[in-house]
Formats: structure tokens, C-alpha cells, sequence
């Protein structure tokens, strides 16, 4: 990505937290904390990829009117059979903080994402970690479908790439309930993650694609939802200290806590 593209979307990032600071008396402090957790089965599985599960949360941190700032904690763990029959592999740690503003049914938010990777058991040599700062727009589906679900799309630059070289990403993602009855209701997602990289020692490559596509069933609470699916997935780094992609089919359950409707994709690494 050009410089002037990186000065935009980092211009906007500014912009947005700036206003928000600007925002009106009221504020409200921690109007809202939700759990995130997601397990599911590798298939087919090895020694290295055999289960794989996130657990985090998303905070709501301050509100005042439609502005609000918000903090989401994951872990990420894979686990696998390398030695004993029950290990962890790998631990991937994502944080995110930003600011957002809702724009009509819809909420556009500024965001700074940090991805850190870690080889579990074993003697760290390189470090293979991630900032970016980007925009995102999430919105729920227009009301006349009467359908629940969401879809969003972000643009993002990286600040900082250690191991793997990446410059920037971009995401689109979506999930709809296709058939329901009341609270209950069976759903599609789908999930693109693209990111622009340079080549480096062990990850020779100019680009890097995740794909992730969902069918399952899924009960709506208030403000959470418990969701049973099948998912086909595409990892194009999964393995930590270099290069590989892989492409497996999940099985597994999640349950999510939620303010608003927003696609229930994971921060994939």
C-alpha cells in the first residue's frame, strides 16, 4: 500500500478517537462485557492441528451517546498430539481496541488490532507478531428481510510486522439466519481475509488469503447466542515459523455475548 494510503487510514484512526473525545456529557462506563468462546474439532486432524479453540471477551468501555470505545481480548489455542496425546501447539493472542460511531442501523469504527504468535513447549527463536491500524463498517441486515445475522468489511495498514512481512489486510464478513423459529434458527457465515506481505526467510510469498464458510444452528438470547456448526476453513499460514497452508473442515460449537448483531466470525491470525 502507497504511503498516501497508509496517512489516509491513519488520518481517519486519529479523526475518529479525537471526535470521540468530543463526545457528549452522559458517558456511561462499562455498559457492557460479553464472553466469547469457540471450540471445535480439526478434520481431518494430525499432530499438529487436532482442536483448536478461542475464549475472550468483548467490553464495551465507555458510551456516551453514539459514540463508544471498546476493548476484545482473545486467545487463541490449537492443540495437537506432538508428544503427549492431549497438548497445546499454539497460542495466539489478539487484541483489539478502537472507537466507533453509529452511522443509521450500521456502526463505522476506527480500530488498532495486535496479533501475537506463540509456539507452545517449545524455545521461542523468532518472533512472529502484527499491528494494524485500520476502519471497519458492521451493520445488521435492513429490518424488511426479518432476518438476524450481519455483515462488515474493514481496510487496515500495518504499523509494525515482525517474521512475516505483512503491509496490509482487508476483511468482509457476513452471517444470516436462512430459517428460523423464534429464538431458534439455522445460519450461513462466510468470512475473507486478504493480506498483502512481502517475502521473508521461510514464508516466500506476496500474499496471504483466509477463508472460512459456516452452516449451523444457533439459539438467540438478548444479548448472546449459542451457536453449533460446520465450517470449511483455509488457513494460509497456519504453521508459525513458516510457511503453510492448510485446509481443513471444523466441527464445533460457540457461544457469544453480544450488544448489537455482528458477524460471529473469530479474529483469524
Amino acid at each position: 500500500m502507497k504511503p498516501s494510503s497508509r496517512l489516509a487510514v491513519s488520518a481517519l484512526f486519529l479523526f475518529t478517537l479525537t471526535s470521540s473525545a468530543a463526545a457528549p456529557e452522559g458517558a456511561k462506563f462499562l455498559p457492557f462485557m460479553g464472553p466469547q468462546l469457540e471450540a471445535s474439532r480439526f478434520t481431518p486432524a494430525n499432530e499438529e492441528f487436532a482442536w483448536v479453540g478461542w475464549i475472550g471477551a468483548t467490553v464495551d468501555l465507555v458510551e456516551a451517546g453514539k459514540w463508544s470505545a471498546y476493548f476484545n481480548p482473545n486467545v487463541e489455542t490449537i492443540l495437537g498430539h506432538r508428544v503427549r496425546s492431549f497438548e497445546a501447539v499454539q497460542a495466539n493472542y489478539s487484541l483489539e481496541v478502537g472507537a466507533r460511531r453509529e452511522v443509521g442501523r450500521g456502526r463505522m469504527s476506527g480500530f488498532f488490532h495486535h496479533v501475537s504468535r506463540h509456539v507452545q513447549d517449545r524455545t521461542k527463536v523468532q518472533s512472529v507478531d502484527w499491528n494494524f491500524l485500520g476502519i471497519k463498517y458492521d451493520s445488521p441486515w435492513p429490518s424488511a428481510w426479518e432476518r438476524r445475522g450481519a455483515f462488515s468489511g474493514s481496510l487496515a495498514v500495518a504499523t509494525l510486522s515482525s517474521g512475516v512481512e505483512y503491509n496490509w489486510e482487508a476483511r468482509l464478513s457476513a452471517d444470516i439466519d436462512v430459517l428460523r423459529q423464534g429464538a431458534r434458527a439455522m445460519f450461513l457465515l462466510a468470512d475473507v481475509r486478504h493480506v498483502g506481505a512481502g517475502e521473508t526467510p521461510g514464508f516466500v510469498r506476496d500474499q496471504v488469503t483466509d477463508v472460512r464458510a459456516e452452516i449451523g444452528f444457533r439459539h438467540w438470547q438478548e444479548k448472546s447466542q449459542f451457536a453449533l456448526f460446520v465450517a470449511y476453513e483455509r488457513r494460509g499460514e497456519a504453521r508459525i515459523p513458516s510457511a503453510l497452508a492448510i485446509d481443513r473442515a471444523l466441527f464445533g460449537f460457540r457461544m457469544r455475548g453480544q450488544r448489537r448483531e455482528a458477524p460471529a466470525t473469530p479474529p483469524l491470525p
